[in-house]
């Protein structure tokens, strides 16, 4: 198996007791079946606590029960009772690999980092996005690789480097969601040997000037409806999303989001690649590009309106990702937003700085 990995996921180390905001609180501690067999005799007064703390969530699975809002077995000090006395190895499985993900698609893992995770934020947003070379994995492919596998992981990178071009952001970002459409459309219409000529004509509209975007986000002839509109649409939808954290409701309703600047072109980029990389392939599943092009763009202008109501872009951007990123229904739940209720155009005016507001790719 084809092992994949963003350059700063060999970096990532737990800040531990000195994490400004730990994952060991907010929502229950899935505990896998061979952590719950050992817990069950674990001796002591550490073994009583867990044995007490032991629940069963909705689907029956056992888990640690929180106990004013935090794992019972977290410390003062911010650190775990049970790492500390029995090891890393005694720790439930969810919690050694929090916030590490992988993604297995036939011939193909990708691994990244959760940005809900303040480390892993801030390592996502320090450097442009680029893959480490291959590796091969132990594992073999769980399966023949589908078909339109490496035809999206070339659009993908088609995508990521339209990021990297030197264009505004408000630019880029259109202009991928512009590439998306156009893709979507071949995905629509069953026509996968057509995915590497479109690449190919995307590839050489790259702008080489901060002069050249309009090389490569053409004009859509649709005039735009304005941002400020299309924003405050989707901070609703976001408000609408089941949330973790009380505040965040607060956050996503308060009106000064709708004045805030557009994202700050570096860091904006590099969330959007973030974005791209994680969601990019979900649409070997669900045969959509589109809307999880769309989320990015939503993610990255959602993150730059909460910036100045929550510390910084940084700091917004990971509670998006922590609020949203972590929920199957909410992620559902914006997919059924961007299909029915976000046009291509609102889409596309999401995308730009608000005094960009007129015709697509202006």
């Amino acid at each position: 198996m084809e092992l994949h990995k963003p350059s700063y996921y060999k970096h990532f180390r737990c800040l531990a007791g000195e994490c400004p905001d730990t994952c060991c609180a907010w929502w229950e501690v899935p505990v896998d079946g061979e952590s719950a067999r050992r817990y069950a005799v674990l001796p002591g007064d550490l073994g009583e606590a867990l044995r007490a703390a032991l629940t069963a969530d909705e689907e029956g699975e056992p888990c640690l029960k929180l106990t004013g809002g935090k794992c019972p077995l977290l410390t003062p000090e911010g650190l775990c009772a049970l790492q500390l006395r029995e090891g890393e190895g005694a720790i439930p499985a969810v919690c050694r690999e929090h916030p590490r993900f992988s993604y297995d698609y036939g011939a193909v893992r990708e691994m990244g980092l959760c940005a809900s995770c303040p480390e892993a934020a801030r390592l996502i947003l320090a450097e442009n996005h680029r893959l480490d070379p291959p590796e091969i994995g132990a594992d073999p492919p769980l399966s023949d690789p589908d078909p339109l596998l490496f035809p999206l992981l070339d659009a993908r990178q088609v995508a990521i480097d339209l990021l990297d071009a030197p264009a505004p952001l408000s630019a880029r970002l259109r202009a991928v969601l512009l590439f998306a459409d156009a893709l979507q459309a071949l995905l629509d219409e069953e026509d996968l040997t057509a995915i590497p000529g479109l690449c190919r004509e995307w590839r050489a509209r790259f702008p080489t000037s901060k002069g050249g975007q309009d090389a490569f986000a053409p004009e859509t002839g649709e005039a735009l409806p304005p941002r400020r509109a299309v924003l405050e649409k989707c901070l609703a939808a976001l408000a609408g999303l089941e949330h973790l954290r009380e505040d965040w409701h607060t956050l996503v309703t308060d009106r000064r989001a709708l004045s805030a600047p557009p994202p700050e072109e570096t860091m904006g980029a590099r969330a959007a690649a973030y974005f791209l990389y994680r969601h990019w392939l979900r649409a070997l599943n669900d045969g959509d590009v589109l809307s999880w092009v769309q989320f990015s763009v939503l993610g990255t202008a959602a993150a730059a309106a909460l910036a100045p109501l929550c510390g910084g872009f940084a700091e917004a951007f990971r509670r998006f990702c922590l609020e949203v990123e972590h929920s199957q229904e909410n992620l559902d739940a914006l997919q059924d937003f961007f299909w029915d209720d976000l046009s291509l155009p609102e889409a596309l005016s999401l995308a730009g700085a608000p005094e960009e507001d007129g015709p697509a790719g202006g």
